[in-house]
């Protein structure tokens, strides 16, 4: 998960050899559907996720989040859990934006504290930056919006454009699979989606007559 621009896409690309799409760097977002891809390493499957960005630019955030909520909680009821949820943030944004601000709490809120050591903040693009200025946007970071996901034992990584530093960042999941807050509450809990903690987090920013007709 991630904003457009951050390199998700291109993450996966590192993993599984796949070449970018065309326009894959520009600041707008080539996923439009929640897709998965399977790969093999060393004799062991893995399958990667790639999601749409928060700020698509051809879809709103609800309708982001809507198809992120509804392929997590089809894969619970087949009773398949994640090993980890690995959100990607070019480290040249500062984080200050409200897309920012909004999607940082709603990945806490979407997988819960109790899920939350199962997600890896990675910061991005470090081979485009001066990196004495990445290394204090990362300390920034680290003391501000990513507080609290650090607290409730989320991780931070740095990923340097290349499969190594790709690969070590998934070895550092391990095995360990929980289901996330949404999906319990979805699944488990049979809550609307509007009704969970994410879904509430994502209404928080709309005036009251956009809430009160459910849009």
């Amino acid at each position: 998960m991630g904003k457009t621009g951050s390199g998700m896409s291109n993450f996966i690309n590192k993993l599984t050899g796949m070449q970018p799409e065309e326009g894959a760097d520009q600041l707008f977002s080539r996923t439009q559907d929640v897709c998965a891809y399977e790969c093999y390493r060393n004799g062991q499957r893995f399958i990667f996720v790639d999601t749409p960005g928060f700020n698509n630019g051809k879809l709103p955030l609800s309708a982001v989040f809507r198809a992120i909520a509804t392929w997590l909680k089809e894969t619970y009821r087949h009773s398949i859990k994640l090993t980890g949820v690995i959100y990607t943030h070019n480290i040249r944004d500062d984080g200050r934006c409200a897309t920012d601000a909004q999607s940082f709490r709603l990945l806490g809120r979407l997988c819960g504290d109790e899920a939350a050591d199962r997600i890896r903040l990675v910061t991005t693009m470090w081979d485009e930056v001066d990196e004495s200025e990445a290394v204090k946007m990362e300390g920034t970071l680290q003391r501000t919006h990513w507080q609290s996901l650090i607290r409730a034992r989320a991780r931070i990584k740095r990923f340097h454009n290349t499969p190594d530093t790709a690969w070590d960042i998934v070895r550092d999941l391990g095995s360990t699979k929980k289901a996330l807050l949404l999906q319990r509450e979805l699944v488990d809990m049979r809550k609307k989606l509007d009704d969970t903690t994410a879904g509430k987090c994502l209404g928080e920013g709309k005036p009251w007559w956009k809430r009160l007709l459910g849009r």
